[in-house]
């Protein structure tokens, strides 16, 4: 082990804290690569470990958004070099289990669904410090044209790009809600500006990110979810509703009362992380009358290397040249309880750490 030390952000469950703290600088075995940490982002999914509402390691160094630089490769390691601008698909996949082989990797038996065993930032040290040794098999080259800043954003928006995917393409004129003004609202609301839908509205019960949300100039309203629950008081579904409801809040309640604000042969997609033990009630009457779909989507199998080099490459220079009309905010790792808070009252839409020296 080396005798360096780093810096990085300690989750232990069993006392229920995070901290900052010293650790060795970790070494590359074989396989591996160790990655300079650039900057690192702080997902829901980290906010609902904190909370003990996700399933984790008792100990473990968080961060799962991140690029970096690779300042070491071990042995066998020929596809990278030190130099190499890069970010990190935190999935852990086997390769070998029946869903692998056919090509459904976001449902391996011994990777995500057990445990999610030696997931980043979930099973395994990531990226909230300052250095990360990982197996090439989670580490992707950045395309020239993205810088580490977007590169940090390329995970979460891979994810979204499998949501699409699922989503299918609704007609153009389709009237879309996307539940939750978050940093995966605001990405979902850029993707669909890009793909030319104009009739959106986000619902959002934070002022805050419902003035991120309309201050980002794409048109779309932005909305208290008691204003859209009051259109509905008369019941004319079909005059108010939505053909398509995308959830990026996570939040069970919200996804349970959206659920009576579809049309008729609309489609609900449950992009939001809940909470794992959560439950809602809807009516499966609605579901075979209107004949609803209900898509999921888990993960980003396959969509890294598109998204580095189209969707994040593509909107580099125009959704994504201005983080601050994003409500994406810069911070130290020291200042990770500041971040954490103003991500909680809902005064940012995303907070990113800066590693750089």
């Amino acid at each position: 082990m080396s005798k360096m030390t780093m810096q990085g952000l300690l989750w232990d469950a069993t006392a229920d804290k995070l901290s900052l703290d010293e650790f060795p600088v970790p070494t590359a075995s074989a396989g591996e690569v160790v990655i300079k940490v650039a900057y690192a982002g702080i997902c829901g999914t980290d906010l609902h470990i904190m909370n003990k509402e996700y399933p984790a390691a008792d100990r473990l160094i968080l961060g799962h958004e991140f690029s970096g630089v690779i300042t070491e490769v071990g042995d066998g390691v020929t596809q990278f070099k030190v130099g190499d601008r890069v970010c990190v698909d935190p999935c852990f996949i086997c390769g070998s289990c029946r869903q692998c082989s056919r090509g459904r990797i976001n449902f391996c038996h011994r990777g995500h669904l057990q445990h999610l065993r030696n997931s980043v930032g979930a099973r395994r040290n990531g990226g909230f410090a300052n250095f990360c040794a990982l197996p090439t098999g989670h580490v992707h080259k950045l395309h020239d044209d993205v810088t580490l800043l977007h590169g940090a954003l390329v995970e979460p928006i891979s994810c979204i790009q499998r949501g699409w995917e699922n989503l299918g393409t609704p007609p153009s004129e389709s009237r879309v809600l996307v539940l939750g003004a978050g940093y995966i609202g605001v990405m979902w609301s850029c993707l669909l500006h890009l793909k030319g839908y104009r009739d959106v509205t986000i619902s959002e019960p934070a002022e805050g990110r419902r003035e991120l949300a309309l201050g980002m100039g794409l048109g779309y309203q932005a909305v208290h979810p008691d204003m859209i629950k009051a259109r509905f008081a008369d019941g004319h579904v079909e005059d108010v509703g939505y053909d398509v409801i995308i959830d990026c809040s996570g939040y069970p309640p919200a996804v349970e009362e959206a659920f009576t604000w579809l049309r008729c042969g609309a489609t609900f997609l449950q992009f939001g992380c809940c909470p794992i033990e959560s439950k809602i009630t809807i009516n499966p009457f609605q579901i075979y009358a209107k004949e609803l779909k209900i898509v999921g989507c888990l993960t980003n199998p396959f969509t890294m290397p598109t998204t580095i080099n189209g969707l994040v490459r593509g909107m580099a220079g125009s959704y994504l040249s201005d983080f601050s009309r994003l409500g994406i905010k810069m911070f130290r790792l020291q200042e990770y309880q500041e971040a954490i808070a103003q991500l909680k009252k809902g005064e940012i839409s995303k907070a990113l750490f800066d590693l750089q020296d």
